[in-house]
């Protein structure tokens, strides 16, 4: 390795420790989507994947077979690291996701460099302008680094292998089906940790194949490559992920569908379309640099640099004469401005076509929030740049070369690496606040508060079923678990308006709608990291404080003290989570699984209603030896279950999609295994 390349590296880990220095300290890292998790709240996450998550519908319960790609996610860091290891959530957090994103962030774009560019020297630029762009930190900064962050950093990886199985269609089936196999590994861990990055990257690999197709123009290549790079791996990855794609198709349940409109209409499309086409284009984030919701900056004109560099590449590529490179080169160029088009969304120009394909094509839904699109941004410019940079270092280099040796010795490539040594200052200017240490969210440590830590011992040591109210959400180091479901109050009533949300609870009907929900305790969460209590997207102390003495004067409840900054208010006699109406009716129950549950039935009269204040779904069933019930809708919320048989007897209430949910399970784990002795036998034979 030459000494330039050397002090481009060292640069390029000097900044990585600038940048996430926060990382590296002790202390827990918690912003945006990045919640922490206790020891006491790991129980919500278990390796084990149930159909029934406890915790959705804002503490409802609610199906969630389509979304266990992410419970799976958490459930492998918190089950093997938590609970096998008794580590921290602080520890947790780093071995699993923070130090992981960085290092898959440097391997994965120095591969599909490598792979597309082998003769291109400038490999830094390539990793830093994907590890270092505005939408990357952003994402970071919001707290998306266990989901969307490491997904976009496996995004090049799995490309790379994508484009391993385009080159070897021409040589060994057997070696191909090794590319393919790796590639169907790849692309189902980047779809656990966050499906519409793997989306964003199938489009991707989309695009390439029709240009590779055009480049070939042979019909033995085309019937090949639509085995290998779509049969192949669409066959495994659906079994590798039959564990939840087999929930989704026989439920018939679109889990974007079941958010609300607030997820799937248009309106929301139009109000989340942040980002002007000259920001995507010019990989300038929205929010940059102060990453908050909503709050647009003004345009930067030296990103403007960014597009011009890489569309750059376009014109050198025409000297050459390699195909395969001016393919590389066209793919880019065409990935660049597909996604700068993606994450405008439907602002201009023509807006509109982002709303229809929301509206009409595949898995479109998804993207409601178009800044997703930015990864296709990223990808192209980290192979567009470099190259354009290598050509502008060559061309400086024949320029400026003279032929007297004494001259040259004394100037010997200077012109061209001053060219360097600008380009890496322009572009570590251009995340300069990142280098300043001017970013929040994950990028600074924090503490819990000690109310909250009191409040979560006071909550855990409770072993009888009930729910909080938060109001008007639950703060982030809020309690909750499976015995103790938080719901926020913005939920529940369905509105973010404070007055309306008191107004509910002040409503005659208001106790006893809380006592059937099971909630025991009312809680003003104390607001520690300026999240909730806002005012033109600042903290506002004084809405916290009216939220505090307008919910003192709700007379059913009662004030609960020591908790600090925390207010907690009691309901009195609140339900069980399992309850009858009858007063003959004796009922006991045992919590075996969020999807199973055993009743001691005594005293029990034909025609007896058993109340299961869950949210109400049809696939709840209740079994004894005798009979079998299907779950019946109660107060248009609950479910509730009508004995047919009198006397003494045990009754299972189970959760009926968790069958499949575990033949699911099965063909995954079978899969993973049948390829991981695929691989080493691949690696054994040296194939």
């Amino acid at each position: 390795m030459s000494k330039k390349k050397i002090l481009f590296f060292l640069l390029l880990f000097f900044i990585f420790f600038i940048v996430y220095k926060s990382w590296f300290l002790p202390g827990l890292i918690t912003a945006g989507d990045l919640w922490s998790y206790s020891k006491a709240t790991y129980e919500t996450r278990p390796l084990f994947l149930y159909a029934w998550d406890l915790a959705s519908a804002a503490g409802m319960g609610g199906f969630v077979g389509s979304l266990l790609w992410i419970y799976l996610n958490f459930g492998l860091s918190i089950t093997i690291f938590g609970k096998f290891l008794g580590l921290d959530w602080i520890i947790v957090e780093r071995v699993f996701y923070l130090f992981p994103f960085i290092f898959i962030s440097i391997f994965s774009s120095y591969k599909l460099y490598s792979e597309v560019l082998s003769k291109n020297v400038f490999s830094f630029f390539s990793i830093f302008i994907f590890c270092f762009n505005t939408y990357i930190l952003m994402v970071v900064g919001g707290g998306q680094v266990a989901g969307i962050a490491i997904a976009y950093a496996l995004s090049p990886l799995v490309i790379y292998y994508f484009i391993k199985i385009f080159n070897s269609l021409d040589k060994q089936k057997i070696k191909i089906i090794g590319f393919s196999i790796v590639a169907s590994l790849l692309l189902s861990l980047q779809i656990i940790f966050d499906l519409r990055i793997a989306y964003v990257t199938l489009f991707a690999i989309l695009l390439l194949w029709v240009l590779k197709v055009l480049e070939n123009r042979n019909k033995k290549y085309f019937i090949k490559s639509i085995l290998f790079i779509f049969l192949v791996p669409a066959f495994l990855t659906f079994l590798l992920n039959a564990f939840w794609i087999i929930p989704t198709i026989v439920s018939q349940k679109n889990p974007i569908e079941q958010f609300g409109l607030a997820y799937s209409s248009l309106e929301a499309v139009r109000f989340f379309s942040f980002a002007n086409f000259e920001n995507t284009l010019s990989l300038l984030h929205p929010n940059w640099p102060e990453n908050i919701f909503g709050k647009v900056g003004f345009m930067k004109p030296e990103f403007l640099i960014l597009p011009i560099l890489a569309f750059s590449s376009l014109l050198f590529v025409r000297k050459t004469k390699d195909l395969r490179l001016k393919t590389y080169v066209l793919f880019f160029a065409l990935l660049g401005l597909i996604g700068a088009f993606l994450a405008k969304g439907a602002n201009e120009p023509f807006g509109g076509v982002y709303l229809w394909l929301f509206d009409n094509f595949p898995g479109f839904i998804m993207f409601r929030d178009p800044t997703k699109w930015y990864t296709l941004v990223a990808l192209s410019y980290s192979i567009l740049i470099p190259f354009s940079v290598w050509n502008i270092y060559g061309l400086l280099s024949s320029k400026f070369k003279v032929q007297s040796s004494k001259v040259q010795f004394k100037i010997k490539n200077y012109i061209p690496n001053l060219f360097l040594i600008l380009t890496s200052l322009f572009l570590i200017l251009l995340i300069r606040p990142a280098i300043f240490g001017q970013l929040g969210g994950t990028f600074k440590t924090t503490e819990i508060p000690s109310d909250y830590v009191k409040l979560e011992k006071f909550l855990s040591s409770q072993s009888n079923f009930s729910r909080t109210l938060w109001i008007p959400a639950i703060q982030r180091f809020g309690f909750y678990s499976n015995f103790h479901p938080a719901i926020p109050a913005q939920n529940l009533f369905n509105t973010v308006d404070y007055s309306q949300i008191l107004k509910n609870l002040r409503m005659p009907e208001a106790e006893v709608f809380l006592q059937e929900t099971g909630v025991r305790y009312v809680i003003v969460p104390y607001d520690s990291q300026g999240e909730i209590y806002l005012k033109d997207r600042k903290y506002n102390n004084e809405i916290y404080q009216k939220t505090i003495n307008e919910v003192k004067k709700i007379p059913y409840l009662k004030q609960v003290g020591g908790f600090g900054k925390i207010a907690v208010f009691e309901v009195s006699n609140p339900k069980d989570h399992f309850w009858t109406s009858s007063e003959s009716l004796d009922l006991k129950y045992q919590y075996l699984s969020p999807v199973e549950y055993k009743l001691e039935v005594k005293n029990a009269k034909i025609g007896d209603r058993i109340i299961f204040s869950e949210s109400y779904d049809a696939s709840w069933i209740a079994q004894s030896l005798k009979f079998k019930v299907q779950s019946l809708k109660f107060n248009n919320r609950f479910n509730s279950f009508t004995l047919k048989d009198s006397g003494d007897y045990s009754l299972i209430v189970y959760y009926y999609p968790q069958i499949l949910v575990n033949i699911g399970m099965v063909i995954s784990g079978l899969t993973l295994v049948l390829i991981l002795g695929a691989l080493i036998y691949f690696k054994k034979r040296k194939i």
